[in-house]
């Protein structure tokens, strides 16, 4: 990740905005004039349910973690994100400059380990837990250093704030890990 990740102004995210929903019209617009009219109903149905994912995350109370994920897209990285806050309640003793950096040093590593150029995709869903929110994340792709990804996830997921964590399963095409801070 680098400097401009945390270099946006208002004008710079509306305009990436703006090119996202444009995107999604022409994508509608050009599905029904091929008469293809169930698949743009699908294109707006996602678009509807990122609009709310957006809408949710906003609505947590973190604006740095909902500028970090809703902006990390809008820029090149090694892997595609996807978010879903399953849980409209979470309250968290955490700081939400200190989730931000942890949540980027984690980007940072799977980013370090993955194959540039692949179809990497992580999801990431955040819901509460008793002792604050629970993350959990789902890699798909090719991951080029397994050893250096697992043992550098050890390291953050141990990192202080983090209250729990677990790696459900590692292999050099998924990851599947939680942790709760």
């Amino acid at each position: 990740m680098d400097e401009k990740s945390n270099n946006w102004t208002i004008i710079r995210a509306l305009q990436h905005a703006r090119h996202d929903w444009m995107n999604h019209i022409q994508l509608i617009k050009g599905y029904i004039a091929l008469g293809k009219t169930e698949e743009a109903e699908r294109v707006i149905e996602q678009t509807v349910m990122q609009a709310k994912q957006e809408a949710h995350l906003c609505n947590l109370a973190l604006p740095e973690l909902a500028k970090l994920l809703i902006t990390f897209n809008w820029e090149a990285h090694a892997f595609q994100l996807e978010y879903e806050v399953m849980d409209m309640s979470i309250k968290t003793e955490a700081a939400d400059s200190c989730l931000v950096s942890w949540m980027s040093s984690l980007f940072c590593l799977i980013e370090r380990n993955v194959e540039t150029y692949a179809a990497n995709h992580l999801y990431l869903s955040m819901e509460e837990a008793e002792e604050g929110i629970r993350f959990f994340f789902e890699f798909s792709g090719i991951i080029t250093n397994t050893e250096a990804l697992s043992k550098g996830l050890v390291e953050i997921l141990s990192a202080s704030g983090v209250k729990r964590y677990k790696i459900h399963l590692h292999s050099s095409e998924e990851m599947l890990f939680e942790a709760v801070i």
